[in-house]
Parts: C-alpha cells; structure tokens; sequence
C-alpha cells in the first residue's frame, strides 16, 4: 500500500536489503521518540531526551556508513583465491571489512514490501496528521525523520541488492546532520522557550465551551 501523509513518496517496494534495513532501524527510532512525553509540551524537549535522540542519530549515522559501498584495493585473482582457500574464515570482528569485499558482483535479488505499513494502517506507525503533537518544535524534527526515511525508499540503489552509493550516502548524511542541528537548536533545558504550557480547549476535561478564553470569547459576542 501507498504510503500517506509525510510518508506519501515512500516507495514500498523493492530489493535492496540494507536501505530495508535502515528504514526499519528509523521507523523503531520514530516510534520511539513519539511515545516521549517531553514531546507533549509546547516547545523544545529536556536534556535527557536530547541525549536519546542525538544517540539514536549517530547509530543511524553508523548503519549508512556501513550499508555504503566501499570497494577495497584488492584485484579478482586475490579474492578467487580466497574464495578456495580454506583455512580463510568469516571476520569475527563486526569493524572488519568482508574477505569478499565490494568487488565481486552479486546476483540480483528479488523485490520484496517494507514489512512496516506506512498508510496510517498500523498503529505503530501512525501518519502525522493523526497524531495530537502540540509541541511545534516535535513536529518539525518528526516530519524531517519521515522524510529521511521517504529519500531512503528512493535511492536508486534500492534497485541494488546490498550496498547503497557513496553519493546516495552523504544525501542521507545531510538529512541526518539536518535532524542534528535541529537537535542543538532547540533540545536541552537550556533551549527550552519558558512559557506557560496551560490546558487547550481540546483537553478542556469539562469539554470546549468550559475553557476560559472560550467563555470570554463567547460572552464578548453577546455584548
């Protein structure tokens, strides 16, 4: 299904397992943050949920420097021999490049969907438009991280297996360091804008026509 609202040009389908991978590593970070009660305030959020993001942001970082091709200087003989030595194992060291590398070609993968619903279907995925987000500053960093996940479905390299292009890399690394800015901007106790949060007539627990400014409004009319 088609994605909706900020997930509109998501594309759903495709082969390349690592852009699959990613998406799912930041839809887990969006539902996340959205369960943040700092969230629900007016403006900014506190230091410690600050600290959560920009943490999240930087292992997010690490998986597309991962998932980015990186060929190494290694010429075909070399890896056909590896390929038939035996004594040549797996690296046990997640840091290790693969005893392959990037140079060997690898058979085209089947299509497959995004095992995550971006059409307001799913409950843990809600769309945007649906979800009741007063804090200004909130929507605006969630809305950047749905469209990071938008620009990663569209890569060109979705068409590819495994690796995703340097280039295509340091777009999704703009994104990022856009979502970390905002972060510096207006997360921690110290960016916080000191206004009054207050009830809105919504939350009013007396309904609408009990808010304050409501009545005002109402008894100015009638004047």
């Amino acid at each position: 299904m088609p994605g909706i609202d900020t997930f509109q040009d998501a594309i759903t389908r495709f082969r390349n397992r690592s852009v699959h991978t990613y998406v799912g590593h930041a839809l887990t970070f969006r539902g996340q943050i959205l369960q943040d009660g700092e969230f629900g305030v007016q403006s900014g959020w506190d230091t410690a949920t600050n600290q959560f993001i920009m943490e999240h942001l930087l292992r997010l970082d690490l998986l597309r420097r991962k998932i980015t091709h990186n060929p190494q200087n290694v010429d075909i003989q070399t890896l056909v021999d590896r390929a038939k030595d035996l004594s040549v194992t797996l690296p046990d060291d997640v840091n290790a490049q693969s005893p392959a590398g990037d140079e060997v070609a690898r058979p085209t993968g089947r299509e497959f969907d995004l095992p995550y619903k971006l059409d307001g279907t799913d409950p843990n995925i809600p769309a945007l438009e649906a979800i009741d987000l007063r804090n200004v500053d909130a929507r605006m960093f969630v809305t950047a991280l749905d469209q990071h996940i938008v620009e990663a479905t569209r890569l060109d390299s979705r068409f590819a297996t495994y690796r995703i292009t340097p280039r295509e890399s340091l777009m999704l690394y703009g994104s990022l360091c856009e979502m970390w800015d905002m972060c510096a901007s207006f997360g921690g106790d110290a960016k916080r804008v000191p206004i009054v949060h207050g009830v809105r007539p919504s939350e009013e627990p007396q309904g609408v026509a009990a808010s304050p400014n409501r009545e005002r409004s109402v008894a100015i009319t009638k004047e």
